[in-house]
């Protein structure tokens, strides 16, 4: 099990605090503005954690940030480690994505535009570029469109000097270095330190990590003891309902927070 960092040293770019401040959707129509470089009208739905989990025994993932405006579906994952996968990774996620947004009958054009954003805190690629713009493309032609509607675009923080761009240098400054320059960062800033005075939150964090530990723990091992995985399901609902008491979040984060169907809250909700 990893050890679980301090919630009061907590800052915007830790998985936690980076999914809490990003679903005030003005600050994440923000923050996708200054990564972007374009205007966003409207932010209709943000969700941290969005699981998407396929049938049968493949491999389910879990979205930092998911969001979706009128047109353009975004995934936003903020990557402090460098585990040598986003490549790969991001093809999988785009594949998941694809699917899950692929209703029954469907035809192919009806796919939405989407945009996978990683932002590192570390050359991903060692190129030193600050931001890795990647789509397909045909090796015969470059200029050749194949317009799948997919981008994949790769932030590193690390060369955050080399911006020309104002606005998302500060940003990728404030990644790297936690120093707030401009109105959006402050902005993070001050979201940060609002959700660590809020009473109940430190709570919501330390049963947000032991889920991620279980998540993790679920991956590395198989054919767990059917009383084990009992036993963990019961640690869930008490978590669960010990959140409700607190009156503190609601049900569709605690759902999230515990991992758990948010049907299962409302049973709980009922028993209270």
């Amino acid at each position: 099990m990893k050890t679980i960092k301090p919630f009061e040293e907590l800052t915007f770019h830790d998985d936690f605090m980076f999914g809490i401040v990003m679903q005030d959707k003005e600050t994440c129509r923000q923050a996708l503005e200054c990564l972007l470089g374009m205007q966003i009208d409207k932010i209709d739905y943000t969700m941290p954690q969005k699981a998407i989990d396929p049938l049968y025994a493949a491999h389910g993932i879990r979205l930092d940030v998911y969001v979706k405006d009128a047109n353009t579906i975004y995934d936003v994952e903020m990557q402090n480690r460098d585990t040598g996968d986003i490549g790969k990774r991001s093809r999988y996620y785009q594949s998941m994505m694809d699917a899950d947004l692929m209703l029954k009958g469907q035809q192919y054009k009806t796919l939405r535009k989407t945009i996978i954003i990683f932002i590192c805190r570390f050359d991903p690629f060692k190129k030193g570029i600050p931001c890795y713009n990647i789509t397909r493309m045909c090796r015969n032609d470059l200029e050749l469109d194949i317009a799948d509607d997919a981008e994949l675009k790769v932030f590193n923080c690390t060369a955050y000097e080399k911006v020309k761009d104002a606005s998302l240098r500060a940003f990728l400054k404030f990644i790297q270095t936690d120093t707030a320059e401009t109105d959006i960062t402050r902005r993070i800033c001050k979201m940060v330190e609002t959700q660590k005075k809020k009473e109940g939150m430190s709570q919501f964090y330390l049963s947000w990590n032991l889920h991620e530990n279980d998540v993790k723990e679920e991956g590395r091992e198989e054919g767990r003891e059917e009383g084990r995985e009992e036993g963990r399901e019961e640690t869930q609902l008490e978590t669960a309902r010990n959140l409700l008491a607190m009156k503190v979040l609601s049900h569709e984060q605690i759902a999230q927070a515990v991992g758990i169907p948010i049907e299962k809250v409302r049973e709980l909700v009922a028993e209270l």
